[in-house]
């Protein structure tokens, strides 16, 4: 019997719970980038070039702040990166809304795009910090929801108030930030681990101690990377590729903003409560079920043009969404060293801020090429290597004497 999700979420430490509640918050106005390209080309008057450019420049400055982020969480701490990268994007976001011109607005921008993301390897590796390994797939579920649930709201949001005036969406979207990190100022204590013996009972064979402590020397962390690069690589053709699709096929962009928001949606009620029932299956096999289920998802887009058929496989591909990536974090947060946690997290989610960078210069050409029936299925094919490689990964790394990060308590 599958459990009630607030009741899960209930028995989660206070100061995760509170991470959750502040990261929900904080994406219910999340309104700048899934806005920002109409605002540059409507109230900026800037070409699309300039516009492209400035895109990636964006994507870029994300990547950077993302491996930084990492880096600073071991050596700084989480709280304190969090309170930079909230407190700071907050600020600039309420700054953007008031920029006079284009002058002032692109310097504020590429700040705002380094410090935005600099929380993200700092708010997984707390999650790791205080959960025990049996409960972190929950966590980064829980996680998940709060991210998926905020989009789904702000993104209708979103749409009104850049209609009605995108200075203050900019302005509303920096209040719910700043509101983030006066959360985590209040309620969110440091978490990083400190040099020590091993926890009783768990003293680290020669094996595991002798294993790399960099995430770029790491054979199967970067074997996990991978694999997660290919998920994301093709999971991005859901917002580069299908809204054309469903356009080609002669629907209203509404059609494609209802079916990704049913996406988010899905993640939100679901995800928290299948994670709990799935714990008793092994993750890494649970989660190469989920690319291949996702990957077909993609694979029959182009079986039919008709809005009943796009939501259905959208309802497919989610299925693979919510089987593979919280049990694809927590291997990756059990397998880290805890004092190099927030370094190999950082790495692991740069994966998918490459993938948002790489995948439209390969996809959207393919797509122009092949043609729908030929196009979707060759994401499924493009999926077969990263399930074969979690596959790989269950039976070589994920046993208890190989993680360096497992924990049997928080």
């Amino acid at each position: 019997m599958l459990a009630n999700p607030f009741t899960l979420l209930a028995r989660l430490p206070f100061t995760v719970r509170v991470l959750i509640l502040g990261t929900l918050v904080n994406k219910l106005g999340a309104f700048i980038f899934p806005f920002l390209s109409l605002v540059l080309s409507r109230e900026f008057h800037l070409p699309a070039t300039r516009v492209a450019a400035l895109l990636m420049a964006y994507g870029v400055g994300s990547l950077i702040s993302i491996m930084v982020g990492g880096v600073l969480t071991d050596s700084l701490g989480r709280r304190r990166i969090l309170l930079v990268s909230l407190f700071g994007s907050g600020l600039l976001a309420v700054a953007l809304g008031f920029a006079p011109s284009q002058k002032v607005f692109v310097p504020l921008l590429v700040a705002f795009a380094f410090l935005t993301d600099l929380y993200r390897p700092a708010s997984s590796a707390l999650i790791s910090d205080l959960l025990p390994s049996s409960e972190r797939s929950l966590g980064y579920a829980a996680l998940r929801m709060a991210v998926n649930l905020g989009f789904f709201v702000g993104m209708g949001l979103g749409g009104l108030l850049v209609d009605w005036s995108w200075r203050f969406m900019f302005v509303a979207d920096g209040v719910t930030t700043l509101l983030c990190g006066l959360l985590v100022f209040l309620h969110v204590a440091e978490s990083r681990p400190q040099p020590g013996p091993a926890e009783p009972g768990l003293e680290l064979p020669a094996r595991r101690s002798a294993a790399p402590t960099s995430p770029w020397r790491d054979r199967p962390f970067l074997a996990l990377c991978l694999a997660t690069f290919v998920f994301a690589f093709s999971f991005f053709a859901d917002f580069m590729v299908f809204p054309l699709t469903i356009t080609n096929a002669g629907y209203p962009a509404l059609v494609f903003g209802l079916i990704v928001g049913m996406n988010g949606l899905m993640i939100a009620v679901f995800e928290v409560t299948a994670t709990a029932w799935l714990r008793r299956y092994r993750r890494l096999r649970v989660a190469a079920l989920g690319a291949l289920v996702s990957g077909l998802g993609f694979g029959l887009i182009g079986m039919a043009q008709h809005w009943a058929w796009y939501a259905a496989v959208a309802v497919l591909w989610t299925a693979g969404e919510i089987l593979a990536l919280p049990q694809q974090m927590s291997f990756a947060a059990d397998w880290a060293p805890p004092l190099a946690r927030g370094r190999y997290l950082s790495v692991y989610t740069a994966t998918w801020a490459l993938a948002a960078a790489v995948s439209p210069a390969i996809l959207l050409p393919l797509h122009a090429r092949l043609g729908e029936r030929l196009f979707w299925p060759l994401l499924f094919l493009v999926n077969l290597p990263g399930a074969a490689l979690l596959w790989r990964l269950d039976r070589t790394a994920d046993r208890p004497e190989r993680l360096r990060g497992h924990s049997s308590q928080a």
